[in-house]
């Protein structure tokens, strides 16, 4: 589509819109929410600080009781549990410090190489990396827009 034709199309839905009526609520909305507004909220939708005394205080009893019972009480529940969770989390533990080992392995290469080949080589490479990530980029976001492109619309 041609601008003139966009230009005109506008000015056409325009004055078709300003033609049309304002819309009017339905019978009893303003009093239906004015009445809900003034309502207080039920104590448990407000915020903890203005629930009342009793139920703050059965709240941060109850809340307190259950951390005392997840620190102190677990190992009194099930004995082998410490030994079952540690048998479990021992491979991740595993696995996450040979992954620390080879990041710090990578970075220690990466210094030696820096200091091996100089900052003005190491920076050249990684403005060249930056273009032809940028030229990547650009060239992929192109063949989407062709790919998605409707027939008849200019790219």
């Amino acid at each position: 589509m041609n601008p003139e034709q966009e230009k005109e199309l506008e000015a056409v839905i325009g004055r078709a819109l300003q033609g049309l009526p304002d819309l009017a609520a339905p019978p009893g909305l303003l009093m239906r929410t004015m009445t809900a507004l003034e309502q207080p909220a039920a104590w448990h939708a407000r915020a903890w600080t203005k629930w009342p005394a009793p139920m703050r205080m059965a709240f941060l009893t109850c809340a307190i009781a259950a951390v005392v019972v997840v620190i102190v009480g677990w190992r009194f529940v099930e004995p082998g549990l410490l030994a079952a969770a540690s048998r479990q989390v021992a491979p991740l533990a595993h696995g996450l410090s040979c992954f620390w080992k080879a990041l710090s392995a990578l970075a220690g290469a990466a210094v030696l190489a820096v200091e091996h080949l100089g900052k003005g080589f190491i920076l050249v490479w990684l403005v060249a990396a930056a273009g032809a990530w940028a030229f990547c980029a650009g060239l992929g976001t192109m063949l989407v827009r062709f790919a998605f492109a409707r027939p008849g619309r200019n790219l």
